[in-house]
């Protein structure tokens, strides 16, 4: 897994669900561990939503129809009126970084990232969007630092040991992301979606029988996680013809 594949998703997703984008979209990179952890952290939105000030909340629905509408430049547009009124929410500020991010501005992405950090620095999601910002901007050393906080104020979530493998991978450090990713594989939540990475990654490395023994762990999680099935299919059937 690379950064600017799943991760650059991450962005779509979140924007989607949080503004109300109507749901026919498949990532099929995402496993329900991902999933679930997206849900979870836009269902705390949704309630953060509903005690802002009415003004806000009016402006806010505007802003999901831009989004609706595919309108990015409108949605930027009323979430920085949103900001300009509401100066001190976080959540507004990731927000606005997130289109910023999407629209590959990643200078102006980083300033609200940090304001939404500044402001609450607990909400695991937001050091994931500044990091992904850093990666795609080709701060991989900045990227990281970001993340290694991330993992000291959360030691046990998966994800955020799965984001530090990825970008030991680009760095291309092995031995660091083997070790990323026996974090990962050890922390909640458990994820086919990081056991199939990993597996990935061993391919990479020429060790096909670790390879497929991730891939089926995937399965043993999730059973009908689609990229699992696909890798385990392709590279038994390799193995078998080299027998």
């Amino acid at each position: 897994m690379k950064i600017r594949k799943i991760y650059a998703l991450l962005f779509f997703l979140l924007i989607m669900q949080s503004y109300g984008q109507e749901k026919k979209y498949v990532v099929s990179d995402f496993d329900n561990a991902y999933l679930q952890e997206i849900k979870a952290e836009n269902s705390e939105l949704s309630a953060r939503i509903k005690t802002f000030p009415q003004e806000i909340q009016d402006l806010n629905k505007k802003v999901a129809q831009a989004i609706r509408n595919n309108d990015d430049a409108k949605a930027l547009e009323l979430a920085i009126e949103m900001d300009k009124k509401f100066p001190k929410n976080a959540d507004i500020k990731n927000f606005i970084g997130k289109l910023q991010a999407k629209a590959l501005k990643y200078d102006e992405a980083l300033v609200f990232f940090d304001e939404a950090l500044l402001i609450n620095p607990d909400n695991k999601w937001f050091y994931i969007n500044k990091a992904t910002a850093l990666a795609e901007n080709n701060k991989s050393q900045e990227a990281m630092k970001t993340i290694e906080k991330l993992n000291s104020k959360f030691p046990n979530w998966s994800i955020g040991y799965n984001f530090k493998a990825s970008l030991f991978r680009d760095m291309n450090q092995q031995n660091e992301a083997l070790k990323a990713y026996d974090l990962a594989i050890i922390s909640e939540p458990k994820s086919a979606q990081i056991f199939t990475n990993r597996g990935d990654f061993l391919l990479e490395l020429s060790k096909e029988e670790q390879a497929i023994a991730d891939y089926k762990k995937a399965l043993e999680i999730q059973p009908d996680y689609a990229r699992a099935q696909e890798k385990l299919k392709s590279i038994s059937k390799t193995v078998s013809e080299k027998k």
